[in-house]
């Protein structure tokens, strides 16, 4: 079995650890991870790493963590991409405009 990581997020509201992934977890693991923690959308996660942080550019998200050189102890700062959030939330203000005029 794979070694396990312990990886700290840090948020606008402080720091928080992510244990239980591996090198061979994916990269949507760990944004799934992020978002249970953060209750941010998995869509507008961003995620930085390194010093000066960088951000991950990640364009599968099946991507092994062990192929983005993450190793156990980092700390990855998590933003929210709030042009994604924005969408979310006019897309979803769209859907309940429409379900009230469908049925009133």
């Amino acid at each position: 079995m794979a070694d396990s990581m312990t990886l700290r997020i840090k948020t606008e509201h402080g720091i928080e650890t992510i244990n239980g992934l591996t090198a061979a977890s994916t990269f949507a693991d760990l944004r799934s991870e992020v978002a249970s923690r953060t209750k941010l959308p998995v869509e507008s996660i961003k995620l930085l790493s390194g010093f000066p942080p960088k951000l991950l550019k990640v364009f599968d998200s099946s991507t092994m963590l062990g192929d983005l050189h993450l190793k156990s102890g980092e700390t990855l700062i998590v933003e929210e991409d709030m042009s994604v959030r924005k969408a979310h939330l006019e897309k979803n203000y769209h859907a309940e405009v429409c379900y009230c005029i469908d049925n009133t």
